[in-house]
């Protein structure tokens, strides 16, 4: 018990001085039912100095268990005297709707952007999700193996202004023993336990491997993560000194000059999810020097090379 304590106690040192620091008072926090979700909720009502609403997406997706998880998270606010929102969503009609988007994908831009329209309509100063450091490091992986640079490699941030992930420094372990500590259950999706999913066969397959040979290797991946955040900050200075003006219009000069032209190509499209190739693409167009123009159809927009000038066409806003 003495053990518990000190974990809710970190998980208390952590939220408060966080909170205090960027102003965060009034929270839209995100409650699935699973562990991380909801030791966030008990863990923000705790610390007494939030307001705090819970929302809950219900995609339908899986029969019964959606039902379950719902009614689970509507006895927990209950419990915990919690606000909270429910929001349907038929994902499948999404998806016909937007050929191309995948299941996962679908789900997310759906949840985010009812998260963003929801803390707009409450005046939220954040969103918070219950992301851990395991799920900071399977994003990294994930990140990895589709040829990130560091901008990917760091990992998701604790807090961008907008989502605020207060958890991201405690692991899934040290969440459970919490909840185990509080008296608290959560349930489990049952699409977690397969590993179909990309990053549920990096957690459930990829990361046990590993640690038969590396078994401190989580607080390792924690370390690296960290140390790249702090690279990243100093490449993002660097870029942001040429790209704070250069908006929707980039000069092939200005491109050639840079260190790493692919990279200030990458991080310029960035908002446009472009493909792994699609910054080398570009390069090999401005050597080239071909008097024709050249345009790139990006999931979130279109870009053209024409007359020394690479150009954002059309951009869309994200979900």
């Amino acid at each position: 018990m003495k053990n518990i304590k000190k974990r809710y106690n970190g998980f208390k040192n952590i939220l408060i001085p966080a909170a205090q620091a960027a102003g965060i008072r009034k929270v839209a926090a995100t409650v699935s039912g699973g562990a991380d979700s909801v030791a966030l909720l008990s863990a923000l009502t705790e610390c007494g100095i939030f307001e705090v609403t819970a929302l809950h997406c219900n995609f339908h997706l899986r029969g019964e268990e959606s039902m379950r998880d719902q009614h689970f998270v509507e006895e927990l606010c209950r419990r915990l005297e919690v606000d909270l929102t429910v929001k349907d969503f038929d994902t499948l009609e999404y998806i016909r709707d937007n050929k191309g988007t995948s299941l996962e994908m679908a789900c997310r831009e759906l949840r985010y952007a009812w998260f963003r329209e929801t803390a707009a309509e409450i005046g939220a100063d954040r969103i918070a999700t219950g992301h851990n450091a395991d799920d900071n490091i399977e994003t990294m992986l994930l990140n990895l193996f589709r040829g990130s640079g560091t901008s990917g490699l760091r990992g998701m941030s604790p807090d961008n202004g907008e989502i605020w992930r207060p958890l991201l420094s405690v692991h899934r372990t040290e969440i459970t023993e919490y909840l185990a500590g509080k008296g608290l259950t959560f349930i489990t999706d049952s699409s977690n336990l397969t590993s179909d999913y990309r990053r549920n066969f990096i957690r459930n397959e990829v990361i046990p491997l590993l640690q038969t040979r590396w078994p401190g290797l989580k607080r390792s991946l924690d370390r690296s993560i960290l140390l790249l955040r702090e690279d990243n900050k100093v490449v993002s200075s660097t870029l942001n000194s040429v790209l704070s003006e250069a908006t929707t219009e980039l000069g092939t000069e200005t491109i050639m000059e840079f260190p790493s032209p692919v990279l200030l190509i990458r991080r310029f499209i960035e908002p446009l999810r472009p493909f792994t190739t699609t910054a080398g693409e570009i390069i090999e167009a401005i050597k080239a020097d071909k008097p024709h123009a050249r345009r790139w159809a990006l999931p979130l927009g279109n870009i053209e090379l024409r007359n020394h000038t690479l150009r954002i066409l059309r951009k869309r806003i994200e979900n």
